[in-house]
């Protein structure tokens, strides 16, 4: 029998697709958090008793391909980082272990919620119209105009308190290339947190313990991110500058 201890992140709970679906909160407030990849031993140490830990046929860290659209002139980027209140993104999100692929618009509001709506992309409803359908009543907008702009691929855990009304992510591994994969970058030295819930909670265990280490939220759009540091050359960056220095601090 191995004994072997191999860090915290065993320790938790595990908890299936279909518990975690039943707080999906696609209506949401989060709160991220940066985070050097060597610290994520301690961030989560002592956690185990609070959140369990998603878990499919074994295994707990799954991998995430996103395709973000945008116009030629990256007008939805642009939105973000000139603070339009209301502004959203529109990405097809691929689950490399399931198979499943998805067709999401997320929307920001000016209330600071994040509105996530998505469509299951499978040849039924690409042939029967609805994603027509669905971004026409998701943005009231043509989309014909919109381009393929970045790949962003990434792993993730899952957290779920007990009661689901607080979700936690944990992306590592974070990597962006450009559309046509001709140019990209990677972060292996960073992590990010994404707390997810629905309104104000009470008490965070996790986000006690972020505090406790001297982490502080930040503003963090993989998508801003990545066309940043591989576009910022042809692109507005003033606003992501602090945010890309300490990406680099991390990682240097």
């Amino acid at each position: 029998m191995n004994m072997a201890v191999t860090g915290p992140r065993e320790g938790f709970r595990g908890h299936s697709l279909a518990d975690q679906m039943q707080a999906r909160l696609m209506n949401r407030v989060d709160t991220k958090f940066l985070v050097p990849a060597h610290r994520l031993d301690a961030c989560l140490r002592g956690l185990e008793h609070h959140y369990s830990m998603l878990e499919i046929d074994g295994n707990r860290r799954f991998t995430y391909d996103t395709l973000y659209f945008d116009t030629p002139g990256r007008q939805l980027y642009l939105d973000h980082h000139n603070g339009k209140l209301n502004r959203f993104k529109l990405r097809v999100r691929h689950y490399r272990e399931t198979g499943d692929s998805f067709l999401e618009v997320k929307k920001k509001s000016n209330r600071e919620r994040t509105i996530k709506n998505r469509l299951p992309l499978t040849s039924q409803t690409v042939a029967s119209g609805e994603v027509n359908h669905f971004l026409e009543e998701q943005l009231g907008l043509p989309v014909a105009g919109m381009l393929p702009a970045l790949f962003v691929s990434y792993r993730r855990m899952t957290l779920m308190s007990p009661l689901g009304t607080e979700r936690i992510t944990l992306d590592t591994g974070l990597a962006f290339h450009s559309a046509d994969r001709q140019s990209g970058i990677r972060l292996p030295d960073v992590a990010v947190f994404e707390v997810k819930y629905d309104r104000k909670i009470p008490c965070s265990p996790l986000l006690d313990r972020l505090g406790q280490l001297g982490c502080r939220p930040v503003q963090f759009s993989k998508y801003c991110v990545g066309t940043s540091l591989l576009f910022g050359h042809e692109c507005k960056t003033n606003r992501f500058k602090p945010l890309l220095r300490r990406l680099h601090g991390i990682g240097s």
